[in-house]
């Protein structure tokens, strides 16, 4: 049986704002995705938008039973609840239930101290 992972990332240095993701099968590299994002965007929204880019990819190739791991507690909070009105996030929701078998998960990163 085959094990797919999608690692999702966003980061913000200086100015400079991107977001990626890395898809794993059966701990094989299979592809890597990264994304600018303009100027003014936040660390949280490209931490957003990685999740969503993972999801595009998932449904995209059709895949089944991926687990989509972050290390963002604030977006996967976000992506799940009801409660948010903002439209890019309710397109993320309505691809999550559209794809039920996509599990989102969070990891703790190590501070390295």
């Amino acid at each position: 049986m085959t094990e797919d992972h999608i690692f999702t990332d966003g980061l913000k240095i200086g100015n400079r704002v991107g977001a990626a993701f890395v898809h794993f099968t059966n701990k094989q590299e299979i592809t890597k995705s990264q994304y600018r994002l303009a100027d003014h965007n936040t660390f949280y929204m490209a931490e957003v938008l990685a999740i969503n880019k993972a999801i595009d990819y998932f449904l995209d190739h059709e895949l089944y039973d991926v687990k989509i791991v972050s290390d963002s507690r604030p977006a996967l909070t976000t992506v799940e609840p009801l409660s948010d009105n903002r439209e890019f996030i309710w397109q993320i929701k309505k691809r999550l239930k559209d794809g039920e078998d996509i599990k989102l998960m969070w990891v703790r990163v190590q501070n390295g101290e």
